[in-house]
């Protein structure tokens, strides 16, 4: 039988990760899949040491550095993505120090590195003995909220402006905490507690939703689209956060609706279950295999009403003029509230590009706004954590657009989500508190 070295295949993705800008998610996918022998255990082995090396990376690297005169971004690739994978194992997993020095030594000799193992041992022996004399910045500062949590110092520092020191440190601990799986169940075709006792049937570990009413969430499941209640189309995999965004919408049946940065299409399935697959539903994207992304799902699901189209958001599209009931604007956004699902984020953003992204969520919100009939509605959502993508955006908006108005959204709120601004048409969602996303959500109503 072939035997796949896990720890190797970790060291690799990390390698990818790091080295070439592979998205973890996708890199991790192609991995597992070429090393499809590997057994489940060992798959959620790699799983485990790729993404929890990724969350806590600031924090690894700066051990590492504390005991190598050689630094990370002065070693060779591979070293430095087996070094980071065994002190993870070392510091945060149940892996004996030994074992996981004993293993990174090994893999540098295969990859023909043998003159570096005395150096990669040394490390790694230092990094074993001094485990609980780590010298960290002053505890109270922002560098230490960084290194701490592994959270780039210029988001902690633009965080601590919006919330303070004690909800920023608790917002990067919930950031750090490895997510379960939600899911939206298909009210198309099943009834929740059905679709519960099935999954409990294949292992699955199912609790009730926190906010929300068919909301599920999954533990001890490696492969969601191997299970047949995936490929039946019972439920769509989707975060609480993204579900709310559209009972806040509050689509009816019969309706026309507009969802205009529509994939992979979470939403948009959800928006339709909740019109009972009546009425018209139009999603667009600009990238032709997201929209067939859309419309597979849509397939799966059983769901007819949905129209998807590749269109450029950015664009205004006179057909869509005062067309319809209610536009969704899930705008493209720097993602600072995926951080748990995607640590990958936190190392491959500085900042820069939310200057860019804001103007290209002002057009889209302006277009949608054309689009929305008189009395209809415009719902906005990010799933950043953002001032200048979310507050100043809807400032700006109702600003320049005297004919909208934010519209009151506690009614949709469960009550330990409610917030202040609620009453003025929005709120953000911190993951500590609502155990979902970072997201932002504003509802605006055109004056009837």
């Amino acid at each position: 039988m072939i035997q796949i070295n896990a720890r190797e295949v970790a060291a690799e993705a990390m390698m990818e990760i790091m080295e070439e800008g592979a998205y973890n998610n996708m890199a991790l996918r192609r991995l597992l899949r070429q090393n499809g022998a590997m057994p489940p255990k060992d798959r959620a082995l790699v799983t485990e040491i790729v993404n929890g090396a990724l969350r806590n990376l600031y924090y690894i690297d700066h051990v590492i550095n504390q005991f190598s005169k050689t630094k990370t971004e002065k070693m060779k690739p591979w070293v430095v993505a087996v070094l980071r994978t065994a002190v993870y194992q070392m510091y945060f997993m149940k892996t004996p120090d030994s074992a996981a020095c004993n293993e990174a030594v090994k893999l540098i000799e295969e990859r023909g590195l043998a003159p570096l193992k005395g150096f990669v041992n040394g490390v790694l022996r230092t990094v074993a003995r001094e485990k609980y004399n780590i010298v960290l910045p002053k505890e109270g500062t922002a560098e230490f909220l960084s290194i701490q949590y592994s959270h780039p110092l210029w988001l902690i520092k633009m965080w601590l402006a919006y919330f303070g020191y004690d909800e920023t440190q608790k917002l990067c601990q919930a950031d750090n905490r490895p997510p379960d799986v939600t899911i939206r169940v298909n009210t198309l075709k099943i009834e929740k507690d059905l679709l519960q006792k099935e999954m409990e049937k294949g292992g699955i570990t199912v609790a009730d939703g926190r906010l929300l009413p068919f909301a599920l969430h999954l533990k001890k499941t490696a492969d969601i689209g191997g299970l047949k209640t995936f490929t039946d189309g019972l439920f769509h995999v989707q975060d609480e956060s993204s579900q709310l965004a559209v009972e806040i919408l509050n689509p009816q049946k019969g309706e026309e609706i507009l969802d205009l940065c529509a994939a992979p299409g979470g939403k948009s399935f959800t928006i339709a279950q909740k019109m009972e697959n009546k009425g018209k539903l139009i999603c667009g994207d600009i990238y032709e295999h997201k929209i067939e992304l859309i419309a597979e799902g849509a397939k799966r699901l059983g769901i007819t009403i949905i129209d998807p189209r590749q269109q450029d958001a950015t664009q205004h599209n006179e057909e869509y003029d005062h067309a319809f009931d209610r536009v969704l604007v899930d705008a493209p956004c720097s993602g600072l509230g995926l951080m748990g699902k995607k640590p990958d984020i936190r190392l491959k953003k500085n900042g820069d590009e939310i200057d860019h992204l804001v103007p290209i969520q002002r057009k889209i919100l302006e277009n949608g706004a054309n689009y929305v009939k008189q009395g209809g509605v415009l719902v906005y959502s990010t799933c950043t954590l953002c001032k200048k993508e979310n507050e100043k955006n809807v400032e700006w908006f109702l600003n320049n657009h005297p004919d909208f108005i934010g519209e009151d959204i506690s009614e949709f709120l469960p009550q330990e989500l409610w917030q202040e601004t609620a009453k003025k048409g929005y709120l953000t969602l911190l993951p500590h508190k609502s155990n979902t996303d970072g997201f932002f959500i504003a509802k605006l109503k055109r004056k009837g």
